[in-house]
């Protein structure tokens, strides 16, 4: 019998060369729970869910029920980060397991950047109903510990409530928009440079009030705003930053529909958004936001949040009816609108995070010593940086060892 234990098994006399290939693992789904308007209690909680694309079988991982909302998640070296109404989470992608958390009120969405994560924030006054005053509106903490590292000051930076955010290049990109305030709505874009901390604004003007999602883009940022609620609109930021010849702001007012709270992605050269109440998304070329004809996507369905997979760029969009009488969906949709499948989710399905892993296969002969092609853990699933325990190692030659993680 073999002894596998901290051992590398018998090697084989055949050569091997090896490459790295991505394969997706996971696809984790925020489901926001349902709130009782009236007495103002969640009927179902918010919550965590991970989608198996292996087994096509979707799995809750965690509820959060101090929590009227989630918000937003992102994946990053190993684990998963939510933001659910006043905290923020971290999440073993394997274990399913809290490793930290943090509470700061008036999360709204979050990335990543060199072991840091930012914060956006924004929230509304539960007797007042007005917009919370707070001294900055971002902040970003240490991503291994959730402890708060630093923050953006009101004074010198993001002025008011802000919404989407993206990081590219050491810069971070804010959507501006002061939605919690009624009628009060604004329309910016903040820069701010990691490194030397200088921050920049970009007016979006009167009719690009409120935007809620940001995309970087090939010479700037798009925006989708909702102005007042009452109709929508797209703007451009032109940025030399990213490639434009000089900073400029443009902005396509849609005229007589709302985007609401739903969803948008950018595909290629089309920014596709959907409009409340419309089947399928509409179109907008984002070198200048002029409309496309047609519509983009399955005619019979409604879009809430959506997520493009940088693997082949299947686009995972979230159904709801917003009850908790009936599970949300996730569509599983191609960069051609076609849908492919789908699969329940929990109550009120929104953001989405893909769990992507690298393994190493073999492609080549060019040795003559075993080598390791794949790691698992004892459930089968892809190893993670940073998982303890059991590590179940494969060889090119077919051997298998084990290998116990402690630290």
């Amino acid at each position: 019998m073999r002894h596998y234990f901290l051992l590398l098994a018998t090697a084989a006399f055949i050569t091997t060369s090896l490459a790295q290939t991505e394969v997706l693992n996971g696809v984790w789904v925020l489901n926001e729970g349902v709130l009782d308007w009236n007495t103002n209690e969640m009927v179902e909680s918010a919550s965590v869910g991970v989608y198996d694309p292996t087994t096509g079988e979707f799995a809750d991982v965690m509820d959060f029920p101090d929590a009227d909302f989630t918000t937003n998640i992102i994946i990053e070296g190993g684990s998963a980060f939510v933001g659910a109404d006043n905290k923020i989470f971290k999440i073993g992608l394997d274990s399913w397991e809290v490793e930290a958390e943090v509470e700061v009120q008036g999360v709204r969405h979050i990335a990543y950047h060199d072991g840091m994560i930012y914060m956006t924030r924004g929230d509304s006054d539960p007797v007042t109903w007005g917009s919370v005053e707070f001294d900055s509106y971002l902040l970003w903490f240490d991503a291994e510990t959730l402890e708060q590292v630093g923050q953006l000051e009101a004074t010198e930076g993001v002025g008011f409530a802000c919404e989407g955010i993206s990081i590219v290049d050491g810069k971070v990109y804010v959507a501006i928009n002061n939605g919690f305030a009624w009628a009060q709505e604004v329309g910016f874009v903040g820069v701010y440079d990691i490194v030397s901390g200088i921050y920049e604004e970009f007016d979006l003007g009167v009719e690009g009030k409120n935007p809620a999602h940001i995309k970087v883009v090939d010479g700037g940022v798009v925006t989708v705003n909702n102005t007042d609620w009452s109709a929508t609109s797209l703007s451009r930021v032109d940025l030399v930053g990213l490639g434009a010849e000089e900073n400029g702001v443009s902005t396509q007012y849609v005229e007589g529909v709302a985007a609401g709270c739903n969803a948008a992605a950018v595909l290629g050269e089309k920014l596709v958004f959907q409009i409340r109440g419309e089947m399928g998304l509409r179109k907008a070329n984002i070198s200048d936001l002029s409309p496309v004809e047609g519509m983009w996507g399955p005619a019979e369905d409604n879009y809430y949040r959506m997520a493009v997979n940088p693997m082949n760029g299947d686009v995972y969009a979230t159904s709801t009816l917003f009850s908790a009488d009936m599970l949300g969906e996730v569509h599983i949709i191609n960069s051609e609108g076609v849908l492919i499948n789908s699969f329940d989710a929990g109550e009120v399905p929104g953001a989405i995070a893909f769990d992507i892993r690298t393994i190493q296969s073999v492609v080549g002969i060019n040795n003559d010593e075993a080598v390791v092609i794949g790691e698992y853990d004892m459930l089968g699933k892809v190893w993670s940086t940073g998982n303890r325990g059991m590590k179940v190692q494969m060889l090119s030659n077919g051997d298998v060892r084990k290998i116990y993680v402690a630290q």
